[in-house]
């Protein structure tokens, strides 16, 4: 696979799904052609649009976070969260590490920082129009690369608060929101 003609790091490939590091080379506001090829010949390529910052969360289905609890076991319903412990998320299109890191490279020590703020919270009554009802906080406790993991994966802790069951979490940065994710918490 390939970005602007230049190969990128592939991390898994099937037949019907490739997962790719996208270059740090890419520059937001323009466009880039992807192409994949096969045995050295082009099989499909698709110009898309560069964005600086496409938030999401790694996720074991479509409804819940990839999640640890803070004593490092899986977050799952036999296994939930206790209320006020810290959670770990895995995310992804949180921009720019500093400093920079060679496309495809694990994450080492001294942990370099995203260049970009964001903040994780809890949202209820999400209407059609965008509009929120009911929002709250998490207390993001770390929030940067993922050590040991391919440059461009972000760690997230966050300390769990009480909100409204039903409310979806996101993580966000300004007005960009990764799609909503669930965590398994015990009492909810």
């Amino acid at each position: 696979m390939t970005f602007d003609g230049t190969p990128a790091p592939l991390l898994w490939v099937q037949d019907a799904q490739i997962n790719v590091v996208a270059p740090w080379s890419l520059t937001p506001g323009q466009n880039t052609q992807v192409c994949v090829s096969y045995n050295d010949v082009k099989t499909n390529c698709l110009t898309l649009p560069v964005v600086q910052t496409t938030p999401a969360v790694f996720m074991v289905d479509a409804q819940y976070a990839a999640a640890l609890n803070q004593d490092g076991t899986y977050n799952s319903a036999d296994n939930p969260a206790a209320p006020g412990s810290i959670v770990t998320v895995y995310a992804t299109g949180l921009g720019p590490i500093t400093p920079s890191e060679p496309d495809g490279s694990l994450i080492g020590l001294p942990l370099p920082a995203n260049t970009l703020t964001f903040g994780v919270e809890a949202v209820a009554g999400l209407g059609p129009s965008g509009s929120v009802g009911i929002y709250t906080p998490f207390d993001v406790q770390y929030a940067g690369p993922a050590s040991t993991l391919v440059a461009g994966v972000s760690q997230i802790n966050f300390r769990i608060v009480p909100y409204i069951s039903y409310a979806a979490i996101y993580v966000y940065m300004g007005a960009n929101f990764s799609p909503g994710f669930s965590i398994h918490l015990a009492g909810q």
